[in-house]
């Protein structure tokens, strides 16, 4: 899989939240949801299309590619998990521990997030 920074992964994540409420995003929507320029959104999901994350329809419609899809799906699980851990097990406050999971997603590696997911039983 090619490599993809934060705001990338924060692109996935919003997208695969708007395809589960409808069966298409639209760039508009899209930086709607980041809070961005829809310049801004645009050379995002350019970026995106290329490393075969997205589909993008050239009137704005944009879908997530199988590898689009998995990789979104990994990031929304390591936050949930990192959440959890953090309202759960550390007693952080909900509004706290989302804010600190949607910075931890981003650069906590592979083997301390299948620690993480043995810990929690995920």
């Amino acid at each position: 899989m090619k490599s993809i920074q934060k705001s990338g992964e924060d692109y996935l994540e919003v997208i695969y939240g708007l395809l589960q409420k409808s069966d298409h995003a639209h760039l508009t929507c899209i930086a709607k949801a980041m809070g961005v320029t829809k310049p801004s959104t645009s050379r995002a999901l350019h970026i995106l299309a290329q490393k075969g994350y997205i589909q993008k329809e050239s009137y704005g419609t944009v879908t997530l590619t199988a590898q689009g899809t998995q990789h979104a799906e990994a990031v929304i699980k390591k936050h949930k998990a990192i959440r959890t851990l953090l309202t759960d097990v550390l007693g952080v406050s909900p509004k706290a521990a989302e804010a600190d999971a949607c910075k931890i997603e981003h650069c906590i590696g592979e083997e301390t997030t299948e620690k993480l997911f043995n810990f929690l039983k995920l």
